[in-house]
């Protein structure tokens, strides 16, 4: 059976316990009528409530599959609050609403930012202000338990923006969402409305298209300071940066695991209006007039692998895998491959790429060559770092991924 999510191991009888405590204080207060009118926040409504004793029960229930979470537990000062927050960005020229999620230690105080960017998702009951106690969305949320506001955009396409195609791997979409989310977040911190305060420190971490949309955000605040925040570390697990290695490394495929990653990207920038060509060029029939109903929002990225061929010459049509490096038919899709690739450069920030050595969805080179991009652009070795996860294959390297970011993140402070 093929499969997209990223999943890990969890105590599910624990997590159900902690879940059930929050479902409880859920809270669906909402904003006054009477709120001053802002230049990013839409509206704030506090969701969840964590108690501190609750998060150290399902934390401390990881450290028989994974002894490093001991020190994230040693870490656990705090209870959590979350908030769904609705927020103003872009999407291309027009102003648009999208959705997050911000929690914050449950007590007053002045914390530093970590901001996550999950992985691929197309259904829009899965983004995390829908489904804010998916557990790896909760796990998420803890971190803020020790002494982070932890935000969590839904990307553009999810919630709020529910109306709009998700902008898959759109560079300029995807930073939007995340800074502007960031933006809206100081803006409820400096109006009180909200109890804890940045000092200041940014931390970014996203694994799949995650790390993709944090090294993309990360490059865009380093080069245009959209922030007035000091970034502290970087960490980014298995993502897809080079968009044209990786459609050549699909296409030099007989098989693919994830068929809907190359349709989603051409599906949703054909309704961004940078891909004009039909859907016909690239993929065969049935696919082609099924592609848009997969993406309507209704299914799962295991739905919608399960609908699509893992033979690459079942999907996609002969001219494409022919002639895609030349064949003026496919010079718009390669040029929007490479206006959303990322490459590295001259950083002063401390970046660490990881990646699984048996990664069949996305290939171990993507981070290995952005890593000796950053080097060979003048990087420092003592600042940008390169690190394989021996073994582990895409889903399976999430969680050391994740426990390894935090800690690292923790011996910064």
């Amino acid at each position: 059976m093929k499969k997209n999510r990223l999943n890990f191991r969890i105590n599910h009888a624990l997590f159900a316990l902690v879940a059930g405590i929050a479902f409880f204080s859920y809270s669906c207060t909402k904003d006054s009528d009477n709120e001053p009118i802002r230049e990013y926040v839409v509206q704030q409504t506090k969701i969840l409530n964590y108690p501190l004793a609750s998060i150290q029960v399902l934390v401390a229930g990881q450290m028989a599959s994974y002894p490093e979470a001991a020190e994230i537990v040693n870490h656990i000062n705090y209870g959590v609050d979350v908030y769904r927050v609705n927020y103003k960005t872009h999407y291309g020229d027009s102003l648009v609403t999208a959705s997050g999620l911000v929690c914050i230690p449950d007590v007053k105080g002045s914390f530093p930012v970590m901001s996550f960017q999950n992985g691929t998702n197309a259904s829009h009951a899965d983004a995390p202000t829908v489904n804010p106690t998916d557990p790896g969305y909760v796990i998420m949320q803890f971190m803020a338990s020790n002494g982070y506001a932890v935000l969590m955009t839904d990307y553009i396409g999810f919630d709020a923006s529910a109306n709009i195609v998700h902008p898959y791997y759109q560079r300029e979409c995807t930073n939007n969402a995340v800074i502007d989310l960031i933006h809206a977040y100081n803006e409820l911190s400096e109006a009180g409305d909200i109890k804890s305060t940045p000092n200041d420190s940014l931390f970014l971490l996203g694994y799949s298209q995650g790390g993709e949309a944090t090294i993309s955000a990360t490059e865009k605040i380093e080069h245009d300071s959209p922030l007035n925040m000091d970034v502290i570390a970087v960490s980014a697990g298995a993502g897809a940066y080079d968009l044209m290695a990786f459609t050549d490394y699909v296409l030099a495929q007989e098989s693919f695991p994830a068929p809907m990653y190359f349709p989603y990207f051409i599906y949703s920038h054909q309704q961004f209006g940078t891909i004009t060509s039909p859907l016909s060029l690239f993929f065969k029939e049935p696919y082609s007039t099924q592609i848009p109903g997969l993406f309507d929002g209704s299914h799962t990225n295991g739905d919608i692998n399960e609908s699509l061929p893992n033979p690459i010459a079942d999907l996609l049509t002969p001219e494409l895998i022919q002639n895609f490096e030349t064949g003026d038919a496919f010079e718009e899709l390669r040029n929007e491959l490479t206006s959303s690739s990322i490459h590295g450069w001259k950083t002063n920030l401390r970046i660490q790429l990881y990646h699984g050595t048996a990664d069949d969805n996305v290939p171990p080179d993507q981070s290995l060559n952005l890593y000796n991009e950053f080097i060979t652009a003048g990087s420092n070795t003592e600042d940008v770092k390169h690190f394989t996860l021996e073994g582990l294959g895409h889903g399976a390297g999430l969680m050391p991924w994740g426990i390894g970011t935090v800690n690292w993140f923790n011996s910064l402070r």
